[in-house]
């Protein structure tokens, strides 16, 4: 096929590679007025290519599908950067529907240009002499249609498995090293009057597979004091029958007169499952050995989150706080009208949890909580920001009593910080997922404190705390705190306002001790104690798979359950990774070096080493030519 230089321009190419470099600098790096114009343009030049590249179309066979191919590409580029814009300006809103539009925008920008670029580096060669291969450009840019079109399809299913919470386990070894929670439970746990460390049994035979699988894992608890035995179950049978185990590929556990075992199996195939939840079973083991019976009541019928069984609401669930508390030997309860909330908190109650209600409280509910505190008892208080547009802001406003009798005022607005965020989504609406890396002193929280600078405790929604100054308030204890350019947003937008809202740093949790006056039925004379922090998500199941946040939940709940045995737990096992945070400018670098830096010089490579093997395979041809 005859062409010139006419009939494929490479100004038009420029313009979409302007329209694709103005859209991702438009959502990473503009705001306001800029970025609008900034999306303008970028549609205006996608537009104005696919036009150039009508208006250049000559007569000839097979040239008019060039162009067609050409046009189609410029107008993917100005839908996608059309369709980033209406989510990063926030006229979709948040949600799944934003989620999709993104994507497809995404998509339809990178395979747009890269479709244009593909038929450039194809047409530079051959753009001198007029002639083209058409067959060749047809296949290049078919391989390419079909390599956006697979990436297209790899992000539908990521999205849809992560949005079905569709799951496929493929690790087959047990964790090399214990989780912060569990090595703080050894750290704080002692047996007997000779207060000792407990004991851990491995039975295997010398070379089992399985048993090099958890050796590390055990030595590390050995670290933080569990006394550690390996022996073959068949040499010491004595021991064996003492602690309930009959075969090789157990692990048991003993505290005192408490025992405890977990068969894992003896050879590392059949083993495979249970390595998994090594950790999680050897924390409840030992939970039961460790620690006294007691019972932790949840709150119900305000819409809370739940912790077992099924939620058909959507949240997040709370099994995770539950299997720490299940590692604590405690019994699960429910309490709400029909179980007496409204008179009073059972007796037997260690612990009332209220976890991230989204109805209000009736008053004699609040007043119930307000009793049992003052008379000794341990409140945990999650509850989260009102959303916009909704009336939970009645639920802070029925919890007000509450947090005054603590020596605490709860505000109304979302916790936002649009410099320094968790990325998630990739839109304004990460500008809630906040985290601290700043702790107080107090002893519920010695591992996170001692791991400041190290450690991110995650807030995917919060509301912030204040300390009330007053004669008679509790002793109060502020204890994780916001970055600085921290802003509460007052009018729900979502979105910082210059002159009406302030950035500064914020509190988002707070411990609370209450010395306990004469009540009739007080708790032996203990001090009544709570845990208020204003975002239920921090104990959620998806912030809980983050260390700090195990760590947070784990130290807070001991505390709460009066275990004032802990010693120092700053060894506990916070990751030297464990920070999960982005400046924008940060997130800026690592964006743009691993989408556009790292690919291009991938491609740069490709292009030189295709160019020396032509070099190196025409050589040969033209010396015998010029023999010839």
């Amino acid at each position: 096929m005859k062409t010139t230089s006419q009939t494929w321009p490479v100004g038009p190419s420029i313009l979409a590679l302007v329209a694709v470099v103005l859209t991702f600098a438009a959502g990473r790096l503009f705001e306001d007025v800029i970025q609008s114009v900034a999306f303008v343009v970028a549609v205006t030049a996608a537009l104005a290519g696919g036009l150039w590249r009508v208006q250049s179309a000559g007569q000839g066979s097979g040239r008019q599908a060039l162009i067609v191919r050409g046009v189609a590409a410029h107008a993917a580029v100005a839908a996608g950067a059309a369709l980033i814009a209406v989510v990063v300006k926030d006229v979709v809103g948040a949600g799944d529907g934003a989620n999709i539009a993104m994507s497809l925008g995404l998509l339809l920008v990178v395979g747009g240009g890269a479709i244009l670029w593909s038929l450039e580096l194809l047409l530079a060669a051959t753009r001198a002499t007029g002639v083209v291969d058409l067959p060749r450009v047809e296949r290049a840019t078919q391989a390419t249609i079909t390599l956006v079109v697979g990436t297209a399809a790899l992000v539908a299913i990521v999205y849809g498995t992560q949005k079905n919470d569709v799951r496929l386990e493929l690790a087959y070894a047990a964790p090399t090293s214990p989780s912060g929670a569990t090595a703080a439970l050894v750290d704080v746990a002692v047996c007997g009057d000779a207060a000792e460390k407990p004991e851990a049994f491995l039975f295997f035979e010398r070379g089992s597979t399985a048993l090099g699988e958890v050796k590390d894992y055990f030595d590390g608890l050995a670290a933080h004091g569990m006394r550690l035995t390996v022996l073959d179950q068949a040499l010491d049978p004595a021991l064996a029958k003492d602690l309930k185990v009959t075969k090789n590929g157990t692990v048991a556990f003993r505290c005192g007169a408490k025992t405890e075992s977990y068969v894992i199996g003896a050879e590392r195939d059949d083993a495979q499952r249970k390595l998994r939840k090594l950790d999680n079973e050897v924390r409840t083991k030992l939970g039961k050995i460790t620690r006294d019976p007691v019972n932790v009541y949840f709150t119900v019928g305000h819409g809370e989150r739940a912790y077992d069984g099924s939620d058909k609401s959507g949240r997040t669930m709370g099994k995770s706080l539950k299997k720490l508390l299940d590692a604590q030997n405690a019994t699960t309860k429910k309490l709400g009208l029909a179980d007496g909330l409204a008179d009073k908190v059972p007796d037997d109650a260690g612990l009332v949890v209220v976890f991230g209600p989204t109805a209000a409280f009736r008053d004699e509910e609040v007043q119930s909580l307000i009793r049992y505190v003052d008379g000794g008892g341990a409140l945990a208080l999650f509850i989260d920001p009102p959303r916009p547009g909704t009336d939970d802001v009645d639920v802070a406003a029925s919890f007000a009593p509450l947090a005054q009798s603590l020596g605490l005022s709860l505000s109304p607005g979302e916790v936002m910080n649009d410099k320094e965020f968790v990325k998630q989504s990739g839109t304004a609406g990460d500008h809630i997922f906040v985290f601290s890396t700043s702790f107080g002193t107090h002893k519920a929280i010695k591992t996170l404190n001692g791991a400041r600078g190290k450690a991110a405790l995650l807030f995917l929604s919060s509301m912030s705390l204040k300390k009330i100054e007053a004669a008679a308030s509790p002793k109060v204890s502020l204890i994780a705190r916001s970055r600085p350019a921290t802003f509460v947003d007052e009018n729900g937008n979502r979105r910082f306002d210059e002159g009406t809202e302030t950035r500064g740093i914020v509190d988002f949790a707070a411990v609370v001790e209450k010395k306990v006056d004469g009540a009739s039925d007080g708790k032996d004379g203990k001090e009544g104690r709570a845990l208020v922090v204003g975002d239920s998500d921090v104990v959620a199941d998806t912030l809980l798979q983050n260390e700090a946040n195990a760590v947070f939940a784990y130290e807070t709940l001991l505390w709460l359950l009066r275990d004032d045995r802990q010693g120092d737990a700053s060894g506990a096992g916070i990751a030297e990774d464990a920070p999960i945070r982005h400046t924008r400018d940060e997130d800026t670098l690592w964006f743009y070096g691993t989408t556009l830096l790292g690919p291009g010089l991938i491609i740069l490579v490709g292009v030189v080493v295709t160019r020396l093997r032509r070099r190196r395979s025409k050589g040969p041809q033209n010396a015998s030519g010029g023999a010839a």
